[in-house]
């Protein structure tokens, strides 16, 4: 409500605690008629608010903070799939989200049931030299303890 009507009017907001009436037999319009009175007399101590671009940005990065946490999970999920698979790619490479292991796992879930293709076209870079690794990590047949990382 305070982001509708505060380009048009004068608005206090204040706390609950720092306004509540006295103990009793309360009603909306005993509370209306304390708040007001109150107000009158200048004891409401208004609430800081930061300006509007202060408050969209803070909405940007809960937002961004949001996404990120979801994406994280959604990873660690994937991550999950991979090992209950006994695909140990993360044995052998540092990162299971890089453009090789991307095209490896895109490859696998074009034929889940073919472990045995070549994946040299798939790999880049450095990662080359780990070949024979991936290819057991593909078949499920490396540990933790042959993996060469």
């Amino acid at each position: 409500m305070f982001n509708v009507l505060e380009d048009s009017c004068n608005i206090t907001l204040a706390h609950p605690k720092y306004v509540k009436a006295i103990r009793g037999k309360k009603t909306d319009k005993k509370d209306a008629k304390w708040i007001a009175d109150l107000f009158k007399h200048d004891l409401v101590a208004g609430s800081f608010m930061p300006p509007h671009a202060i408050r969209q940005l803070r909405d940007l990065i809960r937002y961004r903070f949001k996404r990120t946490n979801i994406m994280s999970s959604e990873k660690n999920h994937l991550q999950n799939r991979l090992t209950v698979s006994n695909i140990q790619l993360g044995h052998v490479v540092s990162d299971t989200f890089g453009k090789s292991s991307m095209n490896i796992i895109e490859k696998l879930l074009k034929n889940p049931l073919n472990t045995t293709f070549d994946i040299e076209p798939f790999i880049h870079g450095s990662i080359k030299t780990k070949l024979p690794e991936l290819e057991l990590a593909i078949d499920g047949l490396i540990t933790p303890e042959k993996a060469v990382i």
